[in-house]
């Protein structure tokens, strides 16, 4: 884990509402600071220190940088293209003043640390911090902030009944290695089956949704202290469905929600954010290896999240990891390319029209719609779209846009 310290400024405000960080990709007269492109080093399980005239908050980084256009909610001088990370924000119960801080941990600092050598605040974003200053610091300050929230995918906000619903006639592994599916949900029971047992059975939904608070709650679940039985097994294996929760123990069987690692994340590739797994993984149908990471990288463990064509916000479970560029059609290097290869679109149109070359994104990040001989509910929504500025459109992902207008748009 890292630590970072950022100036914020007049945008704390406005990204501490939003849970973001948001910084340009490079200045108008091209140059890229230092200060910027360090975004694309943020991984999520860092640790963000705020400062807005004094230590305002820290937060909990849940998303790696992805390419997004400048948030309407902050100042129009920035230059429109720039790179977000979701963070989970923890407001100071009583902000800190730099003077606070002892002189001589703010001094002897690396170049691209957040301080001059006189002590005082260095001009720019954001800045990496070394553990002399992060350990003294949380041990000095950190009763002045509230606990650590703990970090769940958005996906596990849904209650039991939304997350056994989204898992129907899908095949998962249970914690003792058996196979089960979902086949019906018959309120106040689920309806199982499973290989190698014939006919089916029922599990209490209240089951799952004690997990589900359980792991709310604290992180972790203990589903046993030795052997485990199937319905058990089977609340096991609905809570691993969910991205970053994986089993830590087998006796006693515990799951618990993991901080993303090395292991799972993309490597870096002079600022591109890549996914270094098996893009495709042989399962019961063929999985999207890369799927998971998408979706990590674009919401985190975020509840919400913007559609970057319709500019609504949405529960994230109505949202997808739209490829911009088709997925069949990418090379493997552009399926790695996390970071531009995949935007949020909303299942309530957009995701559908986007796929479908109803509308597409032009040079200037601008969306078009398709003309259509008459008129109706799908022309109402297509004019809602046109015009709009497209909130996933930079010049790292302008080639995947140029590709879909110019193979996929029905003009």
């Amino acid at each position: 884990m890292a630590y970072w310290w950022v100036n914020q400024g007049e945008s704390f405000k406005e990204e501490l509402e939003e849970g973001i960080l948001w910084a340009p990709i490079k200045t108008k007269d091209g140059r890229r600071p230092a200060h910027w492109t360090s975004m694309t080093e943020v991984r999520p399980g860092d640790t963000v220190i705020h400062y807005a005239g004094r230590v305002a908050a820290l937060s909990v980084v849940t998303t790696a940088a992805v390419a997004a256009r400048r948030p309407a909610q902050l100042p129009e001088r920035w230059h429109e293209e720039g790179r977000l990370v979701r963070t989970a924000y923890r407001e100071a119960f009583e902000r800190i003043s730099l003077g606070e801080v002892p002189l001589d941990w703010r001094t002897g600092h690396p170049r691209r640390g957040p301080f001059y050598s006189d002590g005082r605040v260095q001009q720019g974003y954001l800045f990496p911090l070394d553990d002399f200053f992060a350990n003294r610091f949380m041990e000095r300050f950190g009763n002045r902030f509230p606990d650590a929230p703990v970090l769940l995918p958005a996906e596990a906000n849904d209650s039991a009944v939304q997350l056994l619903r989204r898992l129907l006639g899908r095949e998962f592994k249970a914690p003792h290695g058996r196979f089960m599916r979902i086949l019906d949900l018959r309120p106040p029971y689920v309806i199982i089956a499973m290989r190698s047992f014939l006919g089916d059975w029922q599990v209490p939904i209240a089951d799952v949704q004690t997990a589900l608070d359980e792991l709310h709650a604290s992180g972790r679940v203990t589903l046993c202290s030795d052997e485990i039985d199937d319905v058990r097994a089977f609340v096991g294996g609905v809570l691993l469905t969910l991205p970053g929760v994986e089993l830590q123990g087998d006796k006693p069987c515990v799951i618990a929600a993991r901080p993303v690692n090395a292991s799972d994340e993309p490597s870096q590739d002079e600022g591109a954010i890549t996914y270094e797994g098996d893009l495709s993984r042989p399962v019961t149908a063929e999985e999207r290896g890369e799927q998971r990471a998408l979706r990590a990288h674009l919401f985190g463990s975020h509840e919400v999240a913007t559609c970057a064509l319709c500019g609504d916000a949405y529960p994230v479970q109505f949202l997808v990891a739209a490829h911009i560029k088709k997925r069949s059609l990418c090379g493997d290097e552009e399926r790695r390319d996390l970071s531009n290869v995949a935007m949020p679109a909303c299942q309530f149109g957009c995701d559908a029209l986007y796929e479908t070359g109803y509308v597409s994104v032009d040079q200037s990040g601008a969306i078009v719609v398709a003309t259509l001989e008459s008129g109706g509910p799908l022309q109402t929504h297509l004019l809602r779209l046109e015009g709009r500025l497209c909130g996933s459109f930079t010049e790292e992902s302008k080639p995947y846009f140029e590709w879909h207008y110019s193979t996929k748009f029905r003009g």
